[in-house]
């Protein structure tokens, strides 16, 4: 476990309060790699200031960058049949209770990650802006789908590919200019792609904007970040709090755009009753 190699090779220059966090660290792994300062720090009693003196002592410029190589290092020895087989472990007798009571924990704790304001801000831009990228790799692609579909139907130019896709990717981003958003919906581990994506997106003048789980601290760093944890482990997690947070921007961008979002979307109700579709 890296955080006990870390504590071994550095030892002699922890103090007491480091070895209690430490401790926690070492203790409760798959949720530790997702805590933020306080989460760490508040149970013991201790400032956030405690966290960040651990992590330098422990060769980081900042706690970000400890958590960061902490859940490099937790989601390294992962693979999807071992997170399959954790969550059946949990939940051996009743795997549909087990997965909705996981969902529903998890989903209660995204206001505490996510707030109205962060929502208010990026729909703000997305109703400015002139078109809408949205991009995604593996079961992302599902969100990017629906999301694209959604603000479509609300008025907004959008479009969305596969980070996997290179010569798509490049061909989209080859069409955002200022003041278009580029939003890119990455979970568990960093796109390859991630950072060029990020950075011709700026160059061009678009917003960038980030919804994930985890990648809390990217370079270059995006202008919006929604980031809420997808559970309390890192066992087999769906999209189901992403997908949450996806329809929670949709529905403020129609409070925050209303002419525009009703009107497409009883334009929309027209044709559909005109196609009969």
């Amino acid at each position: 476990m890296l955080i006990t190699d870390l504590a071994k090779g550095r030892g002699d220059r922890l103090t007491a309060t480091d070895r209690r966090l430490v401790a926690v660290l070492q203790a409760r792994p798959a949720e530790a790699a997702f805590w933020s300062a306080a989460d760490l720090t508040e149970p013991l009693g201790l400032h956030q200031s405690a966290a960040t003196r651990m992590a330098q002592r422990l060769g980081f410029d900042g706690y970000p960058r400890l958590r960061d190589a902490l859940r490099g290092d937790y989601l390294a020895g992962d693979g999807p049949s071992q997170r399959v087989r954790e969550r059946l472990d949990r939940h051996p007798d009743d795997v549909l209770r087990g997965l909705v009571d996981d969902e529903v924990a998890a989903l209660a704790e995204v206001p505490r990650h996510v707030t109205q304001d962060e929502l208010d801000d990026l729909a703000d831009r997305i109703a400015a802006a002139g078109r809408v990228l949205v991009l995604g790799q593996g079961n992302a692609t599902a969100l990017v789908e629906l999301l694209v579909r959604r603000l479509r139907r609300s008025g907004v130019v959008a479009s969305g590919a596969a980070v996997s896709q290179p010569r798509e990717v490049a061909e989209h981003l080859a069409g955002l200019g200022p003041g278009d958003v580029l939003l890119v919906c990455a979970f568990r581990r960093v796109p390859d792609l991630l950072g060029p994506v990020l950075e011709e997106a700026a160059a061009a003048g678009a917003v960038t904007a980030l919804l994930t789980d985890t990648l809390l601290t990217v370079v270059p760093q995006p202008d919006v970040i929604l980031a809420a944890p997808r559970g309390h482990d890192d066992a087999y997690l769906s999209l189901t709090v992403p997908m949450a947070i996806a329809n929670a921007l949709v529905l403020t961008l129609a409070r925050r755009a209303p002419e525009r979002v009703i009107g497409a979307l009883d334009r929309l109700g027209r044709l559909l009753e005109r196609f009969d579709a």
